[in-house]
């Protein structure tokens, strides 16, 4: 149940933040209102929150077995903060920025998909950092990103470009865009003992099928193993392969002129806009 509801607030917020430069003006706005709306929420309930709150932090290694890494101890308060300068920011953003920020998104698809997984990267790793709930650190996570980057990649591929091949390459562009800021990220968590489960310090001891490995905590081997080769490696491979999936069943799905070709951007309305 815990899995369900995790993947149901992934992936409605992943369509809410891919999708948003391509809504009608009126709706970005009255979404950026509602995301206004939201913080000022998040922030009336930082302030009744009260006493401290621990959180367990797991990473999976090379797509295996989950590991603990850390344990998180915070007062209850802060996951809220963390929440309301998110909501805050976007919802300033939208209507400070609407029509400007919009039209550069949507002629940068692979840009705004890749700013969408460095936002939740930053966003998860300031919650963990405040011990949030598991279930929320865990929903704001790229990884349940792939499938919806890949339905909108392959809704928006220039026009006169159809197949897998294209849709392929923004893929990879993409993954590699993702991968290594999180590799980044993984790698000065590590060095830091900055904690959250981008920090893999406390992982000396790993055990694939009968085989087990050692490593000083935050030595370069460590990293070499548990940061680097995942999130270069085996990410990479996951990410095009499930975009892959995702962008040719979306395709299929979507008959008419979207299907393979580009979404349509909405129609301009500047004197209804109200967008900076």
């Amino acid at each position: 149940m815990a899995t369900l509801a995790t993947l149901v607030t992934a992936w409605s917020l992943g369509v809410l933040l891919h999708w948003w430069p391509r809504l009608p003006a009126a709706s970005r706005r009255r979404l950026g209102v509602a995301t206004h709306a939201a913080g000022l929420a998040f922030l009336i309930a930082a302030l009744r929150a009260e006493g401290p709150r621990e959180s367990a932090m797991t990473s999976a290694v090379l797509l295996g077995t989950s590991y603990r890494t850390a344990i998180e101890s915070a007062q209850a308060s802060y996951s809220y903060y963390v929440l309301t300068a998110a909501s805050l920011l976007l919802g300033f953003a939208a209507l400070g920025f609407g029509e400007a920020l919009a039209s550069w998104l949507r002629a940068h698809s692979v840009l705004s998909c890749a700013a969408v997984a460095w936002l939740l990267t930053l966003v998860r790793f300031l919650l963990e950092k405040s011990a949030a709930p598991t279930l929320l650190a865990e929903a704001i996570g790229v990884t349940w990103m792939i499938p919806i980057a890949g339905a909108y990649l392959a809704l928006t591929l220039p026009t006169g470009e159809t197949g897998w091949r294209p849709l392929a390459r923004r893929l990879v562009v993409y993954a590699f865009l993702v991968r290594g800021m999180i590799a980044l990220a993984s790698v000065l968590a590590t060095l830091r003992g900055l904690g959250t489960h981008y920090d893999v310090s406390s992982l000396t001891v790993l055990s694939l099928g009968s085989t087990v490995y050692t490593f000083a905590p935050a030595g370069w081997r460590q990293l070499a193993w548990l940061t680097l080769l995942p999130q270069l490696v085996a990410w990479p491979v996951v990410t095009v392969l499930v975009g892959l999936l995702a962008g040719i069943a979306t395709q299929r799905l979507l008959p008419g002129p979207h299907s393979g070709r580009r979404l349509p951007a909405p129609a301009a309305t500047p004197a209804t806009d109200g967008d900076a």
